[in-house]
């Protein structure tokens, strides 16, 4: 059986054909703060999509993962977050 590829994605974007692993640059969170923010991004850009299919009755079709997208994204810094504490009450 072959092993799966593993990609490395760079700052810039682009995947590249290595074995290795891959650190983002965290900018302040852990790394369990950072797969959320990522997920709930490509949660949303996913759920853009649906909402579009069903608007103009057509099936997009989806070349790149949400997810990938959602990465690139924050790589890029297009998006961040803000942390906001719990209201004590």
């Amino acid at each position: 059986m072959a092993s799966p590829k593993k990609y490395i994605i760079t700052r810039h974007g682009s995947m590249e054909d290595k074995s290795g692993l891959f650190t983002p640059p965290l900018g302040g969170l852990t790394k369990y703060e950072l797969v959320l923010l990522i997920s709930k991004r490509a949660h949303y850009l996913n759920q853009m999509r649906i909402d579009l299919q069903k608007k103009y009755r057509v099936h997009l079709i989806e070349k790149v993962k949400p997810t990938m997208v959602a990465l690139k994204e924050y790589l890029n810094g297009e998006y961040g977050y803000t942390y906001e504490p719990e209201e004590k009450q």
